[in-house]
């Protein structure tokens, strides 16, 4: 369930308050510290317009990706150890299919960690995760990137700590 400043945050950014106007107008409802924590994990809305085509691109990546690991998991027939620790992947994969469709900073950057790690297993090392894998390691860290980074830099050096 969503927080309150998480649902605030989301709905002044659609008024088109920038991050910093936003951190003074709700610094008094900050009782847990969480509001710097999703200002820096949630997009700007035009920028997720701006990137919307890339980011479906990754997610449809992502939930073949992940629909082919949930046929694996599943074709074992009974439950079993091996079929639980098969649906490890898949079940981490929904969360970060959930994160990237919200665009949050965390699915991009499980996404592009996790998918680089996964190209040691050697199942992901076949056609045609071989392929995909790389692509959701680069559209991960593209958006990424063009998403939050430059905003992170950007506050960095207004508050004289530079790079």
């Amino acid at each position: 369930m969503a927080s309150f400043i998480e649902d605030k945050i989301e709905e002044l950014l659609k008024k088109g308050y920038s991050k910093e106007k936003i951190r003074q107008l709700l610094k008094e409802d900050d009782k847990d510290g969480e509001l710097d924590f999703y200002l820096r994990n949630i997009a700007y809305p035009a920028d997720r317009l701006k990137y919307q085509f890339v980011n479906l691109s990754l997610f449809f990546i992502l939930l073949f990706v992940t629909l082919k690991k949930l046929y694996f998991a599943l074709s074992f027939g009974q439950l079993s150890i091996v079929m639980l620790l098969a649906m490890v992947v898949p079940t981490v994969n929904l969360y970060i299919l959930r994160e990237i469709m919200r665009y949050r900073r965390i699915g991009y950057l499980f996404c592009m960690v996790l998918s680089a790690i996964s190209l040691v297993n050697a199942e992901n090392r076949a056609f045609p995760e071989i392929i995909l894998v790389p692509t959701m390691v680069f559209l991960s860290a593209f958006l990424y990137t063009k998403l939050f980074w430059q905003y992170e830099r950007d506050e960095k050096k207004k508050k004289g700590k530079g790079d």
